[in-house]
């Protein structure tokens, strides 16, 4: 990251709602950034909108004060970042189902550049949690939530992800590009995703794609929870379930397609029934 956008997102990060508004040789002893360095990045922040002058009023004129607020521009960019989580309202209430019908932690993940993000989740009733959070960060090749994602990518964007070193959160992380690959196209082929203590020892997570109207697998819905209640012999109890809900909230989020694992569901209640 360049020096002036560091010294910018400093700026930007002083204004919160216990202090909306910041004048310029207070931001200057704040930050520690020369005043005449500090005045060119707020010109700049101002010019791009992120920042506004405050107004003032005199003798029937306004003018600008001297102290500067957040501007527009980030109330844009909120409007955006809201509109794209529209997902969570949608996926709420079918992940209450999954977690009533379960008594299991129910995710919700969508992919942010090269890594997975966790953006809902309704917890177990059970005394002891799971480690995860809105909010927190994966990589794409460990943990079915967000290998789920990594596997209906291109595959040129899978080697490139793939290109960076693997980091070893747990006793079975992948340990090599060769396993991820493995793992991806098992995931292709039966339309889940599996995994036990690769983020944290002892978790399990069980995962299925959504698709967006584009026919782009843009979230993951998974099931999570220990290796005692959902070891993967038992996984097939869980897909019959995981798939319909991701069926009716690809549906609900324009995927206009029939689901690529109905039939799989199919065979799943055929089992069931026998």
């Amino acid at each position: 990251m360049s020096k002036t956008m560091e010294k910018g997102l400093l700026l930007l990060d002083l204004f919160t709602e216990e202090r909306p508004s910041w004048r310029l040789d207070e931001i200057s002893t704040h930050t520690g950034i020369p005043k005449p360095t500090a005045h060119r990045l707020l010109r700049t922040l101002v010019e791009t909108g992120f920042l506004q002058r405050t107004s003032l009023e005199r003798n029937g004129t306004i003018i600008d004060g001297d102290s500067y607020s957040l501007g527009l521009k980030l109330l844009q960019l909120g409007e955006r970042v809201a509109s794209g989580l529209e997902i969570r309202s949608i996926a709420l209430p079918f992940m209450k189902q999954l977690q009533v019908q379960f008594n299991e932690a129910v995710q919700l993940v969508t992919r942010e550049h090269n890594e997975g993000v966790y953006i809902e989740k309704v917890e177990s009733t059970r005394p002891v949690r799971l480690y995860t959070r809105v909010g927190r960060y994966a990589p794409l090749y460990a943990g079915a939530c967000t290998r789920i994602l990594l596997s209906f990518l291109p595959d040129n964007d899978i080697h490139e992800i793939l290109s960076k070193p693997l980091t070893c959160y747990a006793s079975q992380t992948p340990q090599s590009v060769e396993e991820v690959w493995s793992l991806i196209e098992q995931a292709r082929k039966e339309g889940y995703a599996y995994s036990v203590s690769e983020l944290e020892e002892g978790t399990v997570s069980i995962a299925v794609p959504i698709f967006n109207r584009h026919g782009d697998v843009q979230y993951s819905i998974s099931i999570a929870g220990f290796s005692v209640s959902l070891p993967k012999d038992n996984a097939h109890l869980f897909l019959q379930a995981l798939w319909e809900t991701a069926a009716q909230i690809s549906e609900k989020i324009g995927y206009n397609q029939q689901y690529p694992y109905s039939n799989k569901l199919k065979n799943v209640q055929t089992e069931e029934k026998r």
